[in-house]
C-alpha cells in the first residue's frame, strides 16, 4: 500500500510525537512546549505519459530539531504500491539558523534528495504529466474537508462526467508508541464514485507504522492524467494526515493511485 511501513524509514517518519513522559518532564520544568508543529508542504512530480508511475514530494523543516526534510514517494498506478527503491527520505541534521539560512538548507536538502530519485524518475518516464483538478490544502477555510467533487477535464471543465471523493474518520487501537493525551488515533474510509459506480480505495483496520500517531486526515487534492494511447484516465488522491508532533500537529501526505 501508499503508506506501508519500510526499512528504508528513519526516525522522523514515525516520528518525533512528545511523549506523555517528555511532556510530564516539560511540565516539572516550568516549560511547555510551543504548539507550532509542521505541516509539510507537497510538489506534485506527475504522472508518466501511460498514466502507470506517478510521484510527488513532501517536504519543510521538522518541528522540535528545526532540521530539514525531503520525502520523494514514486508509485505504481494500477498496483497503488510504492515502487521498488522508494521512498527517497532526507532529513539533514543542520545547526540552528535564521530564516533565510534555513530555508537554504530546506532547498539543498531538496535538491541532494531529487539527485537520490533522479535515475528512477528518470527510468520509470514520470515528467510532469497530469493536471490537479481539485485542491482543498490546509490553509482553506470554509469548505469539508472528507468531501470534494471535481470536473475531469481541466481543459474542457464544464464537460464530461464529475469525480466524487468521500473520507470518513474512526477510531483504532492506539499504538503502544503514540502517548495518552492527544486524541484519539484515527483511521480513515475513502470512496471514490464515478459514472455511477462507487468504489472502495481505503479502509483501515488498524494503523500502518508508517503512518505515525495519526489524528485526523484531510482530502488535499485529486490529480488526474488521460493518457494520449487512450488508456484509461490515471488518478492520484493525496490525502493530509494530521498527527502527534514534537511542538504540536504535525501535516504529512499519502497517496491513492488507480484508474478511474
Amino acid at each position: 500500500m501508499r503508506d506501508h511501513p519500510t526499512p528504508r524509514a528513519t526516525p522522523f517518519e514515525i516520528a518525533a510525537p512528545l511523549t506523555a513522559a517528555a511532556f510530564a518532564l516539560l511540565v516539572a520544568l516550568g516549560t511547555t512546549p510551543a504548539f507550532a508543529g509542521d505541516y509539510a508542504r507537497v510538489d506534485v512530480l506527475g504522472f508518466s505519459a501511460n498514466g502507470s508511475r506517478f510521484a510527488f514530494e513532501d517536504y519543510g523543516t521538522q518541528d522540535g530539531s528545526g532540521f530539514p526534510y525531503s520525502n520523494i514517494y514514486l508509485f505504481d498506478v494500477d498496483r497503488d504500491a510504492w515502487l521498488d527503491g522508494s521512498p527517497f527520505r532526507r532529513l539533514d541534521e543542520v545547526d540552528d539558523a535564521t530564516p533565510v539560512q534555513a530555508e537554504a538548507a530546506l532547498q539543498r536538502t531538496r535538491a541532494a534528495n531529487r539527485k537520490q530519485a533522479h535515475a528512477l524518475i528518470v527510468s520509470t518516464g514520470i515528467a510532469g504529466q497530469g493536471d490537479t483538478v481539485a485542491h482543498n490544502p490546509p490553509t482553506q477555510r470554509g469548505v469539508d474537508p472528507h468531501r470534494m467533487i471535481a470536473a475531469t477535464r481541466a481543459e474542457a471543465p464544464e464537460f464530461g462526467p464529475q469525480v466524487e471523493l468521500r473520507l470518513s474518520e474512526h477510531t483504532v487501537e492506539r499504538p503502544a508508541t503514540c502517548p495518552e493525551g492527544f486524541g484519539e488515533i484515527k483511521g480513515f474510509r475513502l470512496t471514490l464514485s464515478f459514472e455511477g459506480r462507487t468504489r472502495l480505495l481505503n479502509d483501515d483496520a488498524r494503523l500502518p507504522q508508517s503512518r505515525g500517531c495519526a489524528l485526523g486526515y484531510r482530502i488535499d487534492r485529486l490529480v488526474l492524467h488521460h493518457p494520449a494511447d487512450g488508456r484509461r484516465a490515471a488518478f492520484a488522491v493525496l490525502v493530509l494526515v494530521e498527527r502527534i508532533g514534537f511542538e504540536g500537529r504535525d501535516g504529512r501526505y499519502l497517496a491513492i493511485t488507480g484508474r478511474l
